[in-house]
């Protein structure tokens, strides 16, 4: 018998398919209706937990009161005013970050999305290494669905599939994978002898602006850059330094304290030349950045770059509240000591299940095959949570929580995960 709610669904999915276009994939056949912390509710009523986070994005759980009010406070005095003028949200944003960034940087750019401050960065390097039109990337990243963004990107093969010319000049090299393989403990050193390798062979130093890295690679498996023996940031950033090449972190899934820390460079303790900021900044709303040294982003002068509706005053006064809320709850220490214990947790119960990496609330865990992460994500849907995979082969599942879910909800959650996993 189909049920009334059965019935709204199945129509509404029909004027999906005929209105809105196939190309934006949807993992989960539901219709989201609201959400209110860590839970969403479909079309019919029903309550699912979201472990998701719309993708790393909304930090502090969906509607979150404060970050609501904050920005419909701003709806009533000023929406929209692009770079006919100054708004005083915009720089009340700047000043705000300018406290948490890493380093020195002090200095922002606005924009509407991470693949937007990806694009905004490749074009600022190369204005700070002007007649050097090379790039490295690195192999599993992914930095957006732009031209620019899908240029610097090999996540996934769809993802570039038919899109070329891309952006010339861009070299993909090793991302270090510590976790596994042989000589794990000797991937850092691997990944930055190629580097210095592809330097001697075909590409001159002097010829690449920059080289862009996730910190904590995101798509491509929740994998973080080698900590130990060696510091892969930091030896990275020696040879940027060494060669005058432009270092940008990717910050746009692993930023605004998903690991612990407001970025996760200062795990590597390293200062980037740029870094790129957006999903969790506004907590849904939309918002992106990249941002540098105040001496360095002199070298574009007004009108080099720009954007319509970048760091518009709502999203701004969204992503005020955000930072705010996240630095007067002490929500960093909460991420860290919860993630690492979290992580513990995880390994002690799954050592010959799975390879459990991660930072804060920015956990991989590595299953053998897509099909048993498939299985464990379908369990988890059955039991109304809502987990994603990641990874070239799909077979990682990805743990990115509200960073204030509450510890009871998370660790029960993470057991029946843990349960799934164990029956495969």
């Amino acid at each position: 018998m189909i049920t009334n709610s059965a019935t709204n669904l199945k129509d509404l999915l029909a004027k999906d398919e005929q209105f809105l276009s196939n190309a934006l994939y949807r993992v989960f056949h539901i219709v989201a209706e609201r959400g209110e912390g860590v839970y969403l509710y479909s079309s019919d009523g029903t309550k699912y937990l979201d472990l998701t986070c719309g993708i790393g994005v909304t930090q502090l759980g969906h509607c979150h009161p404060e970050v609501v009010q904050a920005a419909k406070d701003q709806l009533d005095k000023l929406v929209h005013i692009s770079c006919v003028t100054h708004h005083t949200l915009n720089i009340a944003l700047a000043e705000k970050l300018a406290k948490f960034l890493p380093g020195k940087i002090n200095n922002t750019f606005f924009c509407n999305s991470g693949a937007e401050a990806v694009d905004g960065a490749i074009k600022f390097s190369r204005r700070l290494n002007k007649g050097r039109p090379n790039i490295i990337s690195f192999r599993g990243a992914f930095h957006g669905r732009t031209i620019g963004g899908t240029s610097v990107s090999s996540s996934k093969e769809l993802h570039r599939k038919y899109y070329d010319p891309l952006l010339p000049g861009i070299n993909i090299v090793d991302y270090p994978n510590c976790y596994m393989g042989k000589e794990p403990e000797k991937e850092a050193e691997r990944v930055l002898e190629s580097i210095e390798k592809l330097f001697k062979s075909n590409l001159p130093a002097e010829s690449v602006s920059a080289m862009i890295i996730e910190p904590v690679l995101g798509e491509g498996g929740y994998l973080p850059a080698p900590l130990k023996p060696v510091n892969f940031l930091k030896e990275l950033r020696k040879i940027c330094n060494k060669h005058g090449i432009i270092l940008i972190c990717d910050e746009v899934q692993s930023g605004i304290g998903r690991t612990g820390k407001w970025f996760a460079v200062e795990h590597y303790d390293i200062e980037p030349d740029i870094i790129t900021m957006a999903k969790g900044l506004g907590n849904g709303l939309p918002i992106g950045a990249f941002s540098a040294q105040k001496e360095k982003m002199s070298e574009m002068p007004p009108g080099s770059h720009g954007s319509t509706f970048g760091g518009n005053p709502v999203s701004c006064a969204a992503a005020v509240k955000t930072l705010e809320i996240i630095e007067r709850d002490k929500i960093l220490d909460y991420v860290s000591s919860t993630g690492n214990e979290l992580m513990k947790h995880l390994e002690a119960e799954l050592k010959s299940k799975a390879n459990i990496r991660g930072l804060g609330f920015m956990i991989g865990i590595e299953l053998s095959s897509k099909d048993i992460a498939d299985k464990v994500i379908q369990e988890c849907f059955k039991e109304k949570m809502l987990i994603l995979s990641a990874g070239m082969e799909q077979n990682i599942i990805r743990f990115i929580p509200p960073l204030n879910i509450e510890k009871n909800l998370l660790f029960s959650a993470v057991d029946k995960i843990i349960g799934f996993i164990k029956k495969t």
